[in-house]
């Protein structure tokens, strides 16, 4: 009986000890073997096991409680056969292998080992120490928060199954996986988790070995819901948050370094990374985003709401509290928009969304022309049209270059219009050449033939100057009588 042992023997514990061991062990070591770490001079053979017994310490935020716990004992390491245990909301057994448990229990030697470890729950900051300020003559870091620090005493391999693993807001299911712990730094390998209706992959780093905890990690999503992974997940809110009104799955990689706050959250401002998305949705509600519905306010003939958006992919990088958005390309109906700018995580935005958008969009006045006109080539025109967002993301400000892009395709049109004129004229006068010289540029002109191509000249004269009055009457002719008179006297001229 462990709570016993200090009446029994006249030694002095650090921590009170409680619970029931037994043991039948065959040992043979001198202090210095242990002093030294000459491991292989401590000669053990036997079996141990214990039940209900307590540890607590100041590596530990809670006492951790194992309810039982086997293991054979061999020169050199300790099987462990079997391991029940509690400490905080988490519940935890395992197997594996100890290489140095006399070392870490007699000598403030690190806990060296391999281990496989089952969980129902599983909450990472049950097994975080407190890094509190530091004392006078300590060699802990100071600090003015309590921060939470990975055990240094730890140097040992996890392989990792649990049904659930909290880490702070979230509930990871399913979790699988390798750690590995060294130097107060946690190396992740091959994790997968179940999370927002589909997978997370984790790879990467954590160290708490400096006064604040960094981060680098590589994330790939596959199949997540939107509107939940964007709701609970703070980083991907920063990241993109006009994506919440999106509707539907995405996948994304995001490779991401910086500092780990009190809680273990990234400290926003201090990622660094960049990041690709594809999104599988067509989808959107336009009406919960003030962006999208003042888009659609200044540019009337968008519904936003029929955007397409299959096979939408886009990239992002992200340093300095600041995300920039590579130029991708989305479709509404026959107009390709392209998207592009930057934000930040103050929420404070600058983006350009150009339209190519094609004449017959623009506006009733716009379409007369192009009643008249019928053209072919009126179908293939297509005006840029520039909207800029500034502000902030709940607060935004729109401009757009609509009513300059409507005057200069207006310009356009009615060049095309002088231009189809002109040809017509000239189609007309070459009717006429060919009428009159066909078949006969290799006869003399008799006297009345010469008389003929004299009054055929005049006749194509008068006729150049008719189609002259008539592409200028039908380009000027909403103008004043004044302007149009002063014309045809010119043309007269």
């Amino acid at each position: 009986n462990l709570a016993n042992i200090t009446k029994a023997y006249p030694i002095e514990l650090e921590n009170e000890l409680s619970g029931i061991l037994k043991g039948k062990l065959n040992t043979a070591f001198d202090m210095n073997a242990i002093e030294t770490n000459a491991y292989q001079r401590i000669k053990n053979n036997g079996s141990i096991s214990i039940s209900d017994f307590i540890f607590s310490s100041e590596d530990i935020v809670n006492p951790i409680q194992i309810n039982k716990a086997d293991m054979t004992l061999k020169p050199g390491a300790v099987s462990l056969n079997n391991f029940d245990a509690l400490t905080g909301k988490s519940d935890f057994s395992a197997t594996g292998t100890i290489t140095n448990l006399l070392g870490f229990l007699l000598s403030d030697r690190k806990l060296q080992g391999d281990f496989n470890v089952n969980s129902n729950t599983f909450a990472i900051s049950d097994f975080m120490v407190e890094d509190k300020a530091a004392t006078d003559g300590s060699n802990k870091t100071s600090s003015d928060e309590e921060s939470l620090k990975i055990p240094d005493f730890l140097d040992c391999t996890i392989t990792a199954n649990a049904k659930t693993v909290i880490y702070d807001n979230l509930n990871l299911k399913n979790v699988k996986g390798q750690l590995l712990i060294k130097d107060q730094n946690a190396n992740l390998k091959n994790m997968t988790t179940d999370l927002f209706n589909g997978q997370l992959g984790i790879s990467g780093n954590v160290s708490t070995k400096e006064a604040k905890p960094i981060f680098d990690m590589k994330l790939a999503m596959q199949e997540f819901d939107i509107s939940q992974s964007f709701e609970e997940l703070e980083m991907l809110q920063f990241l993109a948050p006009i994506a919440k009104v999106l509707k539907g799955k995405l996948n994304s990689t995001i490779d991401v370094s910086g500092i780990l706050d009190e809680n273990f959250s990234p400290e926003l401002t201090s990622i660094t990374g960049d990041a690709l998305a594809e999104v599988l949705t067509n989808a959107i509600s336009a009406d919960q985003s003030q962006i999208l519905t003042g888009l659609s306010s200044k540019l009337d003939f968008l519904n936003l709401d029929q955007l397409d958006l299959k096979d939408l992919k886009t990239k992002l990088s992200f340093d300095n509290g600041k995300v920039s958005v590579k130029p991708f390309t989305i479709n509404y109906k026959d107009i390709p928009i392209e998207v592009s700018g930057t934000h930040s995580f103050s929420k404070t935005m600058e983006y350009d969304i150009v339209l190519q958008v094609p004449a017959k969009y623009l506006g009733s006045e716009v379409n007369r022309l192009i009643g008249k006109i019928n053209d072919p080539e009126v179908d293939t025109i297509k005006i840029p049209i520039t909207a800029n967002i500034g502000g902030t993301i709940t607060s935004p400000s729109i401009k757009t270059d609509l009513t300059s892009g409507v005057s200069n395709l207006t310009k356009q049109l009615i060049e095309i219009q002088k231009q189809k004129l002109l040809g017509q004229g000239k189609d007309k006068i070459n009717n006429l050449l060919g009428g009159i010289l066909g078949g006969n540029s290799n006869t003399t002109p008799t006297d009345s033939t010469q008389t003929t191509i004299d009054s055929t000249k005049s006749t194509i004269d008068d006729n150049i100057k008719d189609g002259v009055k008539s592409v200028l009457g039908g380009l000027l002719g909403g103008k004043k009588k004044s302007k149009e008179k002063k014309v045809q006297d010119s043309t007269k001229n």
